[in-house]
């Protein structure tokens, strides 16, 4: 069974998730440091204990950014090597799967008509040829829609994992320039600072906890490596894994 989705299909939401991944954590940064410039402005009238109290407001709220781009880190150093895996997940079947499969009926169709006619030891040496090299390239077509598949999942698991992450940036960055908007001034940063930890800390909790879902399932696809493994290690048809020899000299 071939992918159910097309290369483009894969591709264009895949780019357009870390565009928002890094739209979203530069607006994240440029609202968390416009947040500090207002209580900086303000620190002078907040008073040491409520000082104090926004300051650690604010470090839980930079430790939930710091995570955030650890993950858009990691992300954007794969993110060239995911849409190769994309790009040849579908190869195999455009370049690899369908011009072979066509030789599966053209290897057992006869070119001369009275060709079935034909009889004795040349004839029956040319009929067991030729029900190897069918026995090849239907073994070729099995074994690239295979490969094909085990690509196909890694990538979209890769996909998933952009998606989810890019929920994750923009909606800390929501939070994030709201606050900052809000904190008008000494009386409103002291709530606004503790409730924007406690909500960015739950969303980058439950972001990261998607993000394992994603990568198990990651995982998981890259554990049918010896699916893989023993897939291209069956020589059954190729003997040698070499294509059978038509004509031996």
């Amino acid at each position: 069974m071939a992918p159910t989705l097309s290369e483009p299909e894969l591709t264009g939401p895949y780019n357009e998730a870390f565009q928002k991944i890094q739209d979203g954590i530069k607006k994240a940064v440029d609202g968390f440091n416009s947040l500090v410039q207002k209580v900086n402005k303000w620190s002078w009238l907040l008073g040491a204990a409520a000082l104090l109290w926004v300051k650690r407001g604010l470090e839980a709220v930079r430790d939930a950014l710091a995570k955030a781009i650890e993950k858009v880190k990691y992300a954007l150093e794969h993110q060239v090597p995911v849409l190769s895996l994309i790009i040849n997940s579908f190869r195999w079947v455009n370049s690899v799967k369908t011009p072979v499969s066509d030789l599966s009926f053209a290897i057992t169709e006869p070119a001369d008509q009275d060709l079935p006619k034909w009889t004795g030891d040349a004839a029956s040496s040319y009929l067991h040829k030729a029900a190897q090299q069918k026995g090849a390239v239907d073994d070729m077509v099995l074994k690239a829609e295979f490969i094909s598949q085990w690509l196909f999942k890694i990538a979209k698991s890769n996909v998933d994992f952009a998606l989810e992450l890019a929920k994750l940036v923009t909606g800390l960055a929501g939070e994030i320039i709201e606050a900052a908007g809000e904190a008008a001034g000494v009386i409103t940063i002291p709530l606004i600072v503790e409730t924007l930890s406690d909500s960015v800390g739950e969303l980058v909790e439950a972001g990261l906890n998607r993000l394992v879902d994603v990568g198990s399932r990651f995982v998981e696809a890259l554990g049918n490596v010896r699916d893989i493994n023993g897939q291209v290690g069956d020589h059954t048809k190729l003997p040698g894994g070499r294509w059978p020899e038509a004509v031996r000299g």
